[in-house]
């Protein structure tokens, strides 16, 4: 990002990883510093690697700008791209030096499931490295997650100090997309004041912030006549989004499934922690995560 506002762009990018809402901005960004919004119609081109025409995107990355000193590119979904990759790795190695093409690749499908890399992908990486820049853009860690969730409060016009940032990722996951929206209107809201956790819990109800806390203190194994009632109301009352539920119930198992299998919380860990590790199998912890990616799925 900072080498946008240098305006030290180069020929190529391949943006890659799990983070996609990044991804995007920094696409957003290179178009935004490149390309005048007057000539976007003659200077910006987009495509999606589901059943594009190569021959089409390679012909117009190959021809002069018009007006400007660069043209920009944009594939998305490179995932998707089915053949033809070899087109594509052949104009990496020499690009138009009139234009800037921004490849767009996740290695997930629309399901959560990881793929297995296209033949030529680490071709293409390859070819980019000498010529461009491959960046990739991994999930972030809580700690990153919530100084994000900070900085673009800033940006947007509200100052959210940690215990609501905290606050607002307990309420809405660690959506990248759902978190900005939020913030948005949080913005609109409180126009430039001070936010803490007490502010937030009066606009979005402390039952809201906790529910899904109480959820998952609750689960246990065969306790499922206490948890299903409670899931159900926090799903009736809006108090969270079901991507919200997944997000927390996913982490909170997969961090207890790391202290079981002992390759996490060395040190200290609290006696209310080591007690939901020792009433679940690890045979449990697997199906529990299975039946979540199914139901994000859905």
């Amino acid at each position: 990002f900072s080498d946008v506002v240098r305006k030290d762009f180069t020929s190529l990018y391949l943006l890659h990883g799990s983070e996609t809402f990044i991804m995007e901005e920094m696409a957003s960004q290179i178009v935004s510093a490149v390309v005048p919004a007057d000539l976007r119609a003659f200077n910006l081109a987009t495509a999606h690697g589901g059943g594009m025409d190569v021959d089409a995107f390679i012909a117009t990355a190959s021809s002069f700008p018009f007006l400007s000193e660069y043209r920009v590119l944009v594939l998305r979904e490179l995932e998707k791209l089915r053949g033809s990759w070899s087109k594509l790795v052949s104009y990496c190695e020499n690009p138009a030096p009139g234009s800037i093409v921004i490849f767009l690749y996740s290695p997930f499908d629309e399901w959560g499931m990881k793929m297995r890399p296209a033949r030529d992908f680490k071709a293409l990486e390859a070819a980019v490295k000498k010529r461009g820049k491959a960046i990739p853009f991994e999930r972030l860690s809580d700690e990153e997650l919530a100084l994000w969730v900070r900085q673009k409060g800033k940006k947007l016009g509200v100052d959210l100090d940690a215990g609501a940032a905290d606050a607002l990722i307990r309420s809405v996951g660690g959506n990248l997309f759902e978190l900005r929206n939020e913030i948005e209107k949080l913005a609109l809201m409180f126009d430039g004041r001070a936010v803490n956790a007490g502010d937030l819990a009066a606009v979005i109800g402390s039952y809201r912030l906790d529910a899904l806390y109480d959820l998952v203190d609750r689960i246990r194994p065969g306790e499922g006549a206490r948890t299903i009632p409670m899931l159900q109301r926090i799903i009736r009352t809006g108090a969270e989004r079901p991507s919200a539920i997944l997000y927390h119930l996913t982490r909170h198992f997969l961090a207890l499934l790391r202290i079981k299998a002992g390759i996490g919380g060395q040190g200290w860990v609290p006696d209310s922690v080591r007690s939901k590790v020792s009433v679940f199998t690890m045979r449990e912890f697997i199906v529990w995560l299975e039946n979540l990616r199914r139901a994000e799925r859905v």
